[in-house]
Protein backbone atom coordinates (compact mmCIF):
# COMPACT_ATOMS: atom_id res chain seq x y z
CA UNK A 1 0.00 0.00 0.00
CA UNK A 2 1.08 3.60 -1.00
CA UNK A 3 1.98 6.19 1.75
CA UNK A 4 -0.48 9.01 1.82
CA UNK A 5 0.35 12.21 2.99
CA UNK A 6 -2.20 15.10 3.37
CA UNK A 7 -1.95 18.83 4.12
CA UNK A 8 -3.87 21.78 3.36
CA UNK A 9 -0.58 24.15 2.65
CA UNK A 10 -0.09 25.87 -0.41
CA UNK A 11 0.09 23.98 -3.99
CA UNK A 12 1.22 25.69 -7.37
CA UNK A 13 0.01 23.61 -10.25
CA UNK A 14 0.65 24.10 -13.94
CA UNK A 15 0.28 21.94 -17.31
CA UNK A 16 3.59 19.82 -17.75
CA UNK A 17 4.52 18.09 -20.80
CA UNK A 18 5.34 14.55 -19.06
CA UNK A 19 5.64 12.94 -22.50
CA UNK A 20 6.36 14.42 -26.03
CA UNK A 21 4.68 15.81 -27.88
CA UNK A 22 0.86 15.29 -26.29
CA UNK A 23 1.43 13.83 -23.11
CA UNK A 24 0.16 16.98 -20.68
CA UNK A 25 -0.58 16.34 -17.32
CA UNK A 26 -1.43 18.85 -14.23
CA UNK A 27 2.16 18.90 -12.13
CA UNK A 28 1.77 19.85 -8.76
CA UNK A 29 4.45 21.50 -6.32
CA UNK A 30 3.83 21.75 -2.62
CA UNK A 31 5.87 21.08 1.03
CA UNK A 32 4.75 18.69 3.76
CA UNK A 33 7.12 19.46 7.15
CA UNK A 34 11.06 19.30 5.42
CA UNK A 35 9.82 17.94 2.26
CA UNK A 36 8.81 18.76 -0.96
CA UNK A 37 5.58 17.20 -2.88
CA UNK A 38 5.84 17.28 -6.62
CA UNK A 39 2.68 15.17 -8.20
CA UNK A 40 0.30 15.04 -10.74
CA UNK A 41 -3.39 15.34 -10.41
CA UNK A 42 -5.79 12.75 -11.50
CA UNK A 43 -8.37 14.68 -13.85
CA UNK A 44 -11.78 13.44 -14.91
CA UNK A 45 -11.95 13.29 -18.84
CA UNK A 46 -8.44 13.68 -19.44
CA UNK A 47 -6.89 10.89 -20.84
CA UNK A 48 -3.90 9.30 -18.76
CA UNK A 49 -0.75 10.33 -18.79
CA UNK A 50 1.30 6.52 -19.46
CA UNK A 51 3.97 6.08 -16.89
CA UNK A 52 4.40 8.05 -14.01
CA UNK A 53 7.16 11.40 -12.90
CA UNK A 54 9.51 8.86 -12.00
CA UNK A 55 9.73 7.36 -15.07
CA UNK A 56 9.44 10.97 -16.30
CA UNK A 57 12.64 12.16 -14.66
CA UNK A 58 14.10 8.52 -16.33
CA UNK A 59 14.12 9.43 -19.54
CA UNK A 60 15.60 13.28 -18.94
CA UNK A 61 18.30 12.20 -16.69
CA UNK A 62 21.88 10.27 -17.35
CA UNK A 63 21.44 6.38 -16.31
CA UNK A 64 22.81 5.58 -12.88
CA UNK A 65 20.88 3.06 -10.69
CA UNK A 66 24.04 4.32 -7.64
CA UNK A 67 22.14 7.64 -7.27
CA UNK A 68 18.49 6.73 -8.95
CA UNK A 69 16.58 8.24 -6.06
CA UNK A 70 19.10 11.29 -5.31
CA UNK A 71 19.32 11.89 -9.53
CA UNK A 72 15.65 11.86 -9.98
CA UNK A 73 14.61 13.46 -6.89
CA UNK A 74 16.46 16.63 -7.82
CA UNK A 75 15.18 16.70 -11.07
CA UNK A 76 11.71 16.58 -10.14
CA UNK A 77 12.45 18.88 -7.06
CA UNK A 78 13.73 21.38 -9.58
CA UNK A 79 10.49 20.78 -12.25
CA UNK A 80 8.29 21.34 -9.32
CA UNK A 81 10.56 24.13 -7.35
CA UNK A 82 10.89 25.99 -10.61
CA UNK A 83 6.83 26.69 -10.40
CA UNK A 84 7.29 28.63 -7.74
CA UNK A 85 9.60 31.19 -8.13
CA UNK A 86 8.09 31.64 -11.93
CA UNK A 87 4.85 30.54 -11.79
CA UNK A 88 3.98 28.84 -14.86
CA UNK A 89 1.32 31.14 -17.09
CA UNK A 90 -2.13 30.53 -16.35
CA UNK A 91 -1.29 28.35 -13.39
CA UNK A 92 -2.98 27.62 -10.48
CA UNK A 93 -2.27 28.72 -6.74
CA UNK A 94 -4.40 27.40 -4.08
CA UNK A 95 -3.92 27.75 -0.55
CA UNK A 96 -5.63 26.19 2.01
CA UNK A 97 -7.51 23.49 0.06
CA UNK A 98 -7.15 20.02 2.01
CA UNK A 99 -5.33 17.69 -0.40
CA UNK A 100 -3.81 14.30 -0.63
CA UNK A 101 -0.78 12.13 -2.02
CA UNK A 102 -0.46 8.42 -2.56
CA UNK A 103 3.40 8.40 -2.19
CA UNK A 104 4.64 6.32 -4.90
CA UNK A 105 8.65 7.14 -4.88
CA UNK A 106 10.00 8.79 -1.97
CA UNK A 107 13.70 10.53 -2.64
CA UNK A 108 15.51 11.84 0.10
CA UNK A 109 18.23 13.45 -0.70
CA UNK A 110 22.11 13.50 -0.24
CA UNK A 111 22.50 17.08 0.50
CA UNK A 112 19.21 19.66 0.78
CA UNK A 113 18.40 21.30 -2.07
CA UNK A 114 15.84 24.28 -3.28
CA UNK A 115 14.69 24.25 0.79
CA UNK A 116 14.06 21.01 0.55
CA UNK A 117 15.64 17.67 2.30
CA UNK A 118 14.10 15.47 -0.19
CA UNK A 119 10.59 15.12 -2.37
CA UNK A 120 7.87 12.66 -2.33
CA UNK A 121 6.46 11.80 -5.87
CA UNK A 122 3.09 10.51 -6.11
CA UNK A 123 -0.60 11.52 -7.38
CA UNK A 124 -2.55 14.62 -5.38
CA UNK A 125 -6.15 14.78 -5.01
CA UNK A 126 -8.31 17.13 -3.60
CA UNK A 127 -10.95 17.52 -1.12
CA UNK A 128 -12.83 19.97 -2.73
CA UNK A 129 -14.26 19.53 -6.17
CA UNK A 130 -14.39 23.04 -7.31
CA UNK A 131 -10.22 23.13 -6.81
CA UNK A 132 -10.18 19.42 -9.61
CA UNK A 133 -12.72 21.28 -12.19
CA UNK A 134 -10.01 24.31 -12.00
CA UNK A 135 -6.70 21.96 -12.50
CA UNK A 136 -8.79 20.20 -14.98
CA UNK A 137 -8.89 23.56 -16.89
CA UNK A 138 -5.55 23.89 -17.17
CA UNK A 139 -5.24 21.43 -19.94
CA UNK A 140 -7.88 22.21 -21.72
Amino acid sequence: MAKRITGADRVIMGRFTARWPDGRCVLVYARHESMAVVASVAVPGAPPVEGSLWEVAGRHCAVSTANEADTYGRWLLCAGWSMSVMPPVGGLVVSGEPWSVDVLKTAVLKEPAYGSEGVYVGRMAFENAEVLERAGALLR
